[in-house]
């Protein structure tokens, strides 16, 4: 007789069904302000951002778009290797109305909490790249900005980007 009662198995979801379970997410009540999910569809709950936090996506989002120009966006969910993740701004040329959005956008921004570890925003860097996403610009807690391409971290945008951090935000 087989004994059932061990550990659940956790299967990968396939980036369909990820796609699929995030879309159903979006519409129901009583889920978190902010989620992401991990890459077996599970949710993440994420903390919402304080103030210095949300002006500094405000004005990357406006230099984005003055120098690469077209639109950036917001907290769009990524189907990345690693889940459903939300950059704080995005970038592309065009945009396909995909949600979450595949490939990833040509430029992904995070913007950094103390919470924040180095792995995941390391896991995040890679999956953003992997998942066709050009520059990864990580905006770190001391106000620090570093770009990453799919050869590692870069000395400058490769994009052309000159990002500058609003008066009084840092450090965090």
């Amino acid at each position: 007789m087989s004994d059932m009662s061990g550990p659940l198995v956790h299967r990968r979801l396939s980036e369909a069904q990820l796609a699929a379970r995030w879309r159903e997410l979006l519409d129901q009540p009583g889920l978190p302000h902010m989620f992401e999910l991990d890459q077996y569809g599970g949710l993440i709950e994420m903390n919402p951002p304080k103030t210095p936090h949300q002006r500094i996506v405000r004005a990357f989002q406006q230099q984005i778009e003055e120098q690469a120009g077209g639109e950036a966006l917001p907290g769009l969910g990524v189907l990345t290797s690693i889940g459903v993740r939300i950059p704080d701004v995005v970038w592309q040329d065009r945009w396909a109305n995909e949600d979450p959005a595949s490939p990833a956008p040509t430029i992904c921004v995070e913007v950094l909490s103390p919470d924040n570890t180095r792995r995941e925003i390391d896991e995040k860097t890679t999956a953003y790249l992997a998942a066709g996403a050009r520059e990864v610009i990580i905006v770190e807690t001391n106000g620090r900005i570093r770009f990453f391409g799919a050869e590692g971290e870069r000395l400058a945008s490769a994009l052309g980007l000159a990002l500058t951090l609003p008066a009084g935000t840092y450090p965090l």
